[in-house]
C-alpha cells in the first residue's frame, strides 16, 4: 500500500465529491446548504494550502486552510473525506499531521465548526490538538455543531 499527499487540484474535485462520506455531505448541507463539489472547489481556489490524500491511486480526502482575511492571523481548516478515510485511517492520520503543522506555521489561530454527529472528525481533531467546545445550534436549521480551535499562544501542538 502506498500513500501520498499532493497539492490539491481542481481536477481532484469531481472524483472526491462523487465519493464523499455521507456524514460529510450531511455536515455541509446542515452548515450552509453547500454541495461537496462546491465546497471542495471553493477550498482549492481559496486555501493558502490544500492537499489531496491518496492510498494507492484511491483518493481518500481533501483538506486545507482558508484565511479569514488577508490581514488576520486566523485560518479556517477544512477536510472532506471518502469512505476510504475510515478504511485507511492509520495512513490518513500519519499523512494529516504534517499538513496541519503546515497550517499552524501559517496562522496564529485555526478555527472552524464540526457537526456534532461527526464523531470520527471530532476524534481526529482532538488527536491533532484542537479544543472542541460544547455543541451549539449552527447553520440554517440550527443543527448542533462544535466550534473547534487551536491558538499558537495556548501552548498546545
Amino acid at each position: 500500500m502506498s500513500t501520498r499527499v499532493v497539492a490539491a487540484q481542481l481536477e481532484h474535485v469531481p472524483l472526491i465529491a462523487s465519493m464523499i462520506r455521507d456524514v460529510d455531505r450531511a455536515e455541509l448541507w446542515a452548515a450552509s446548504r453547500t454541495t461537496p463539489f462546491d465546497a471542495l472547489a471553493y477550498g482549492v481556489e481559496h486555501s493558502t494550502s490544500a492537499w489531496t490524500g491518496f492510498v494507492d491511486d484511491e483518493p481518500v480526502c481533501m483538506f486545507g486552510v482558508v484565511p479569514v482575511s488577508l490581514l488576520g492571523g486566523i485560518g479556517v481548516p477544512w477536510m472532506l473525506g471518502t469512505d476510504a478515510v475510515v478504511r485507511h485511517q492509520l495512513a490518513f492520520l500519519r499523512g494529516s499531521r504534517p499538513c496541519v503543522d503546515r497550517m499552524r506555521s501559517l496562522y496564529d489561530s485555526l478555527v472552524n465548526y464540526v457537526d456534532d454527529r461527526n464523531t470520527v472528525a471530532q476524534r481526529w481533531l482532538r488527536w491533532l490538538g484542537f479544543t472542541l467546545e460544547a455543541p451549539e445550534p449552527f447553520g440554517p436549521d440550527g443543527v448542533p455543531f462544535r466550534r473547534f480551535t487551536w491558538r499558537r499562544d495556548d501552548g498546545r501542538q
